[in-house]
């Protein structure tokens, strides 16, 4: 697993980043409730 992770490191962490981009550009699908979004996460909104 340790090789795995060490081989493909940039790849996960891409993925991770461009899935924060995805998520703090879009709201939440349940009508009644949506968490709070972190600092960092609203300086990549682009709205």
């Amino acid at each position: 697993m340790r090789k795995f992770f060490s081989k493909y490191y940039g790849l996960l962490a891409s993925l991770a980043f461009v899935f924060t981009i995805v998520t703090a550009n879009s709201t939440c699908t349940y009508t009644l409730y949506q968490e709070d979004m972190p600092e960092q996460a609203k300086k990549l909104r682009k709205f």
